[in-house]
């Protein structure tokens, strides 16, 4: 072989050999990148997990604090008996026993003991419009 052959040949081996270099370095930075990628893929997934662990915990505290407290209702509900009341229990609306004065058809006669509140809340019970805005003095009229 001659020498110019050999010169060709090992120029054309010397520059594969630089493509192949330049190649593995190329690839070798995209296999550390993919590492980095797997690697904080990994720690998201246990952070995950743990977190799906805590919820599930959660979830099952919560549901036996429902069950107890279902338990503590349905014995609440069978223990509670009706009783009878010693008094009578009527009201009128304004909150007043029914046991004030009345006038022949049973409405309660407010007097000037009651307060605004209760002669508004009287007038709405028998049905009268209008008196949001009536001083007492006025309510006490409408409603004798």
């Amino acid at each position: 072989m001659s020498s110019k052959k050999k010169a060709d040949t090992t120029k054309k081996s010397n520059a594969g050999k630089r493509e192949l270099k330049k190649s593995l370095s190329v690839l070798q930075g995209q296999l550390a990148d993919t590492e980095t990628k797997l690697e904080k893929a990994k720690a998201k997934a246990a952070r995950w997990k743990k977190e799906a662990t805590a919820q599930q915990n959660s979830a099952a505290q919560s549901g036996a604090r429902a069950e107890k407290l279902q338990k503590t209702l349905d014995q609440a509900a069978n223990d509670s008996k009706p009783t009878r009341a010693t008094e009578p229990l009527e009201t009128a609306a304004s909150g007043r026993p029914a046991a004030e004065p009345t006038t022949g058809d049973g409405a309660t006669v407010p007097d000037e003991t009651w307060t605004v509140v209760e002669l508004r809340a009287e007038a709405r019970a028998r049905g009268l419009t209008g008196m949001s805005s009536k001083s007492k003095a006025e309510l006490l009229a409408a409603l004798s």
